[in-house]
């Protein structure tokens, strides 16, 4: 059985590379289209507009397309300053307005700061592992801890999400297996319950410091002492 899903949602991993280009990022500008007759303008022509019209310019380290912009990569701020004041870019042909990247644009924002707690049965023995809970989660909640019970067959998640109700109550879990010249996929339909997690308070005197040493010198004292921050009490082991 499979999924008949025509959306696929992923949270991505963010590694060391992706990180660097996030920050450089922070020297970009986009460059959206205002009036562009067709056909479509292309990342050639922006480039053109650069070398012909804008010879004197400070000039992008690279343009790439984010469909219908495109965004200018420079490596200083000094470059980006003086481009970014242009406010547009034109040419016979087409023009753009300018504007600095920001992380947030076109994009949709979620906070993630309802505690919750999910039950998922239909896990097969053989992939009840912390991965399997990554496939089927990340995208919708934080896991911050799990407990595995083959005995019952039930994995229970506790984690941050946008709502109870934005977790799926249905999934599916595959993995592959290579069998001759072909990949099959095994899938296994998987259910989910989810249920607010109520986080009890905890209140001052709730709260002990561990017992510790009051260590005296040898000479003084040949046997330490326990002191009991409980009791107020010291007893000589």
């Amino acid at each position: 059985m499979a999924s008949n899903s025509t959306v696929a949602r992923g949270m991505i991993d963010l590694g060391d590379e992706m990180e660097a280009t996030i920050v450089r990022l922070q020297l970009a500008i986009i460059a959206k289209p205002i009036t562009a007759p067709p056909p479509v303008p292309t990342t050639a022509d922006v480039e053109a507009m650069f070398a012909n019209h804008y010879q004197a310019s400070p000039q992008p380290v690279e343009i790439s397309y984010f469909p219908p912009d495109f965004v200018l990569q420079f490596d200083n701020k000094k470059n980006y300053d003086i481009v970014l004041s242009y406010q547009i870019l034109t040419d016979n042909k087409y023009t753009f307005s300018l504007a600095p990247w920001t992380h947030d644009a076109r994009c949709h924002l979620e906070a993630w700061k309802i505690p919750v707690n999910i039950d998922i049965h239909g896990i097969p023995p053989h992939a009840f592992h912390p991965k399997s809970l990554s496939v089927l989660l990340d995208p919708y909640c934080d896991i911050e801890a799990y407990t595995m019970d083959k005995k019952s067959g039930i994995c229970t998640v506790k984690g941050t999400a946008r709502s109870v109700s934005s977790i799926p109550v249905t999934g599916f879990l595959s993995y592959p297996q290579r069998t001759g010249y072909e990949i099959v996929i095994h899938t296994f339909p998987v259910t989910m319950q989810t249920s607010l997690l109520t986080i009890p308070r905890r209140y001052s005197s709730d709260w002990h410091q561990p017992p510790h040493f009051d260590i005296q010198p040898i000479c003084n004292n040949p046997r330490p002492k326990l002191f009991s921050s409980r009791t107020g009490t010291i007893r000589r082991l």
